[in-house]
């Protein structure tokens, strides 16, 4: 059998034996036990490396006291928090599967979530405890609760409470699993197309994929973890700089000034932050009032950002060196990220493909694998994708080789950067041609009055779909929408025009990692 010369192929990552996600971080935070792992930007608080490994494994052997064995579920439904962490890792360390749940999700939401899943175990917040416990008890299968903090509540035990069991680390093992195939983590889709997937992933996948998450240059650092840690992304930046051995410091609060305030107090080297944040700290009027000299390199994910964006966030940190991108998809983790990339960052791009994974790209009609600079859908392959969403048929979206359909559109260069452009269902027909929502948002995004804008196409009986701005302007900011309209007509390179329009909203609809939800803007149609 020979290689196929369009497919893009990456190295292997050097994994353990023993392909034990749990067992393996856990060996990780002991090799930086004096390092200080988490710091609450809140309070101050701070955990070493050595006593989150510690309570890591107090949670996994009270846990098994508790009777939870391998292939049970358990969840957790919390704001971000010290003990949220070292539940996750307990979990892993138990062999059992762990699934989190969205604390601001309302009742039909998190509960469609909870059906699929079925958790032994919720571990809750006070907070989420008070809203989500009544409903949590519909579905009927969950047989503890237990509340972060030192105070039983009526029908749950504190955490206080919940941690019998003690054991110094090096005398703990993990409870044996067979990682290639047994669930460490089970993660839902966006629900922007459709209601939520449940998607499994192994032990041996996210081994994988946090690997090529972040790399072993955060080793030391100060990142600032922006992102909740229910969700793919902030959850995988989170494990993955646990492995790294970088120092992860976090707010319960992510607003902008919280952001910029927790950078100057802790002189933090790295941020992960998602597109829109990115935009909103370029076009920040109070980010010179604080010293943010310390920022060396950005993650950005979800959406890709412009090259003009990466220039102009670069004029606003006089010390950045990089602004890495990455593609990754709640099915498989991080696919394509700069971290990797032998030549570094790259404008536009995100980056080469993650460890493990060979990628392909087709042609949207014939469906033949293309070469360097020719759009088509990627698909891919990788120990990191899911072996396949839960309780639906799994047919659309893996091809006769194997490859999970990502129904992205993009291209790679000589080089084997890739770049993504759009979603192929989010392509607007307008008067018979495909235009990218992605590249008509990323022009109105330069716009200095503009925060956020999501285009969509509204159905018209003349050109098909018309393409519909929706805009969301920064505080204090006026723009009009004759305004928005010249300054896009004056930058596209093809006959084309803001057909539907401009409609002015607050704030744009979200699902799970703050990816644009289309279907509610059209919705708003």
């Amino acid at each position: 059998m020979l290689k196929n010369k369009c497919y893009v192929f990456a190295e292997n990552a050097k994994v353990p034996t023993h392909m034990h996600f749990g067992q393996y971080i856990l060996d990780k935070m002991m090799e930086h036990r004096d390092t200080v792992a988490l710091i609450d930007a809140d309070t101050g608080e701070s955990l070493t490396y050595g006593e989150l490994a510690q309570k890591t494994v107090d949670t996994a052997l009270s846990l098994t006291r508790m009777g939870v064995r391998k292939g049970d579920v358990v969840s957790i439904c919390s704001e971000k928090r010290f003990e949220l962490l070292s539940t996750t890792l307990g979990i892993f360390c138990a062999g059992a599967t762990y699934s989190p749940s969205d604390i601001t999700y309302g009742t039909g939401p998190i509960l469609h979530r909870v059906k699929i899943t079925k958790p032994k175990i919720m571990f809750c917040s006070p907070t989420a405890f008070g809203l989500h416990k009544e409903s949590f008890d519909t579905v009927g299968c969950i047989d503890q609760y237990i509340v972060y903090g030192d105070e039983d509540k009526p029908g749950g035990i504190s955490f206080k409470n919940f941690l019998t069991e003690h054991a110094d680390v090096k005398d703990f093992l993990s409870v044996p699993v067979e990682g290639w195939k047994d669930y460490v983590l089970i993660l839902f889709s966006s629900g922007t197309t459709g209601l939520p997937k449940g998607i499994p992933l192994t032990h041996l996948g996210l081994m994988n994929s946090t690997m090529s998450f972040v790399n072993d240059s955060l080793k030391g650092e100060r990142s600032l973890s922006t992102r909740e840690w229910y969700n793919a992304y902030g959850l995988g930046f989170a494990l993955g700089a646990l492995r790294a051995g970088a120092t992860l410091v976090y707010s319960a609060r992510n607003g902008h000034e919280d952001c910029l305030a927790a950078i100057e107090k802790y002189k933090i080297n790295f941020l992960q932050l998602a597109p829109a944040s990115v935009v909103e700290l370029i076009k920040s009027s109070v980010l010179d009032d604080y010293d943010v000299s310390s920022v060396e390199g950005i993650m950005s994910a979800s959406t890709p950002l412009a090259a003009e964006q990466v220039r102009a966030v670069k004029g606003r940190f006089p010390n950045l060196r990089d602004v890495y991108q990455l593609y990754g998809l709640t099915e498989a983790g991080s696919v394509c990220n700069e971290h990797l990339a032998p030549n570094g960052p790259r404008d536009g791009s995100v980056g080469t493909p993650g460890y493990g994974f060979t990628i392909k790209v087709l042609d949207l009609e014939t469906r033949r694998p293309v070469g360097p600079n020719e759009r088509g859908e990627i698909c891919f392959k990788s120990p990191s994708v899911t072996p396949g969403y839960l309780s639906v048929s799994n047919d659309d979206f893996f091809d006769e080789e194997g490859f999970y359909k990502s129904g992205d559109v993009g291209y790679y260069d000589e080089d084997r950067y890739f770049y993504i452009v759009d979603r192929i269902k989010e392509l607007i027909k307008y008067k018979d041609t495909g235009i990218a929502p992605a590249e008509l948002e990323s022009i109105l995004m330069q716009h200095p009055s503009v925060r956020e804008v999501g285009v969509v196409g509204a159905p018209n009986v003349d050109c098909g779909e018309a393409p519909t701005a929706f805009v969301a302007l920064l505080p204090g900011r006026e723009a009009t929408e004759e305004e928005l309209v010249a300054f896009l007509e004056a930058r596209v390179t093809f006959r084309m025009k803001l057909a539907g329009g401009v409609r002015f909203v607050e704030k744009l609809p979200r699902g799970s990692g703050e990816k644009l939800d289309r279907k509610a803007l059209k919705i708003m149609l």
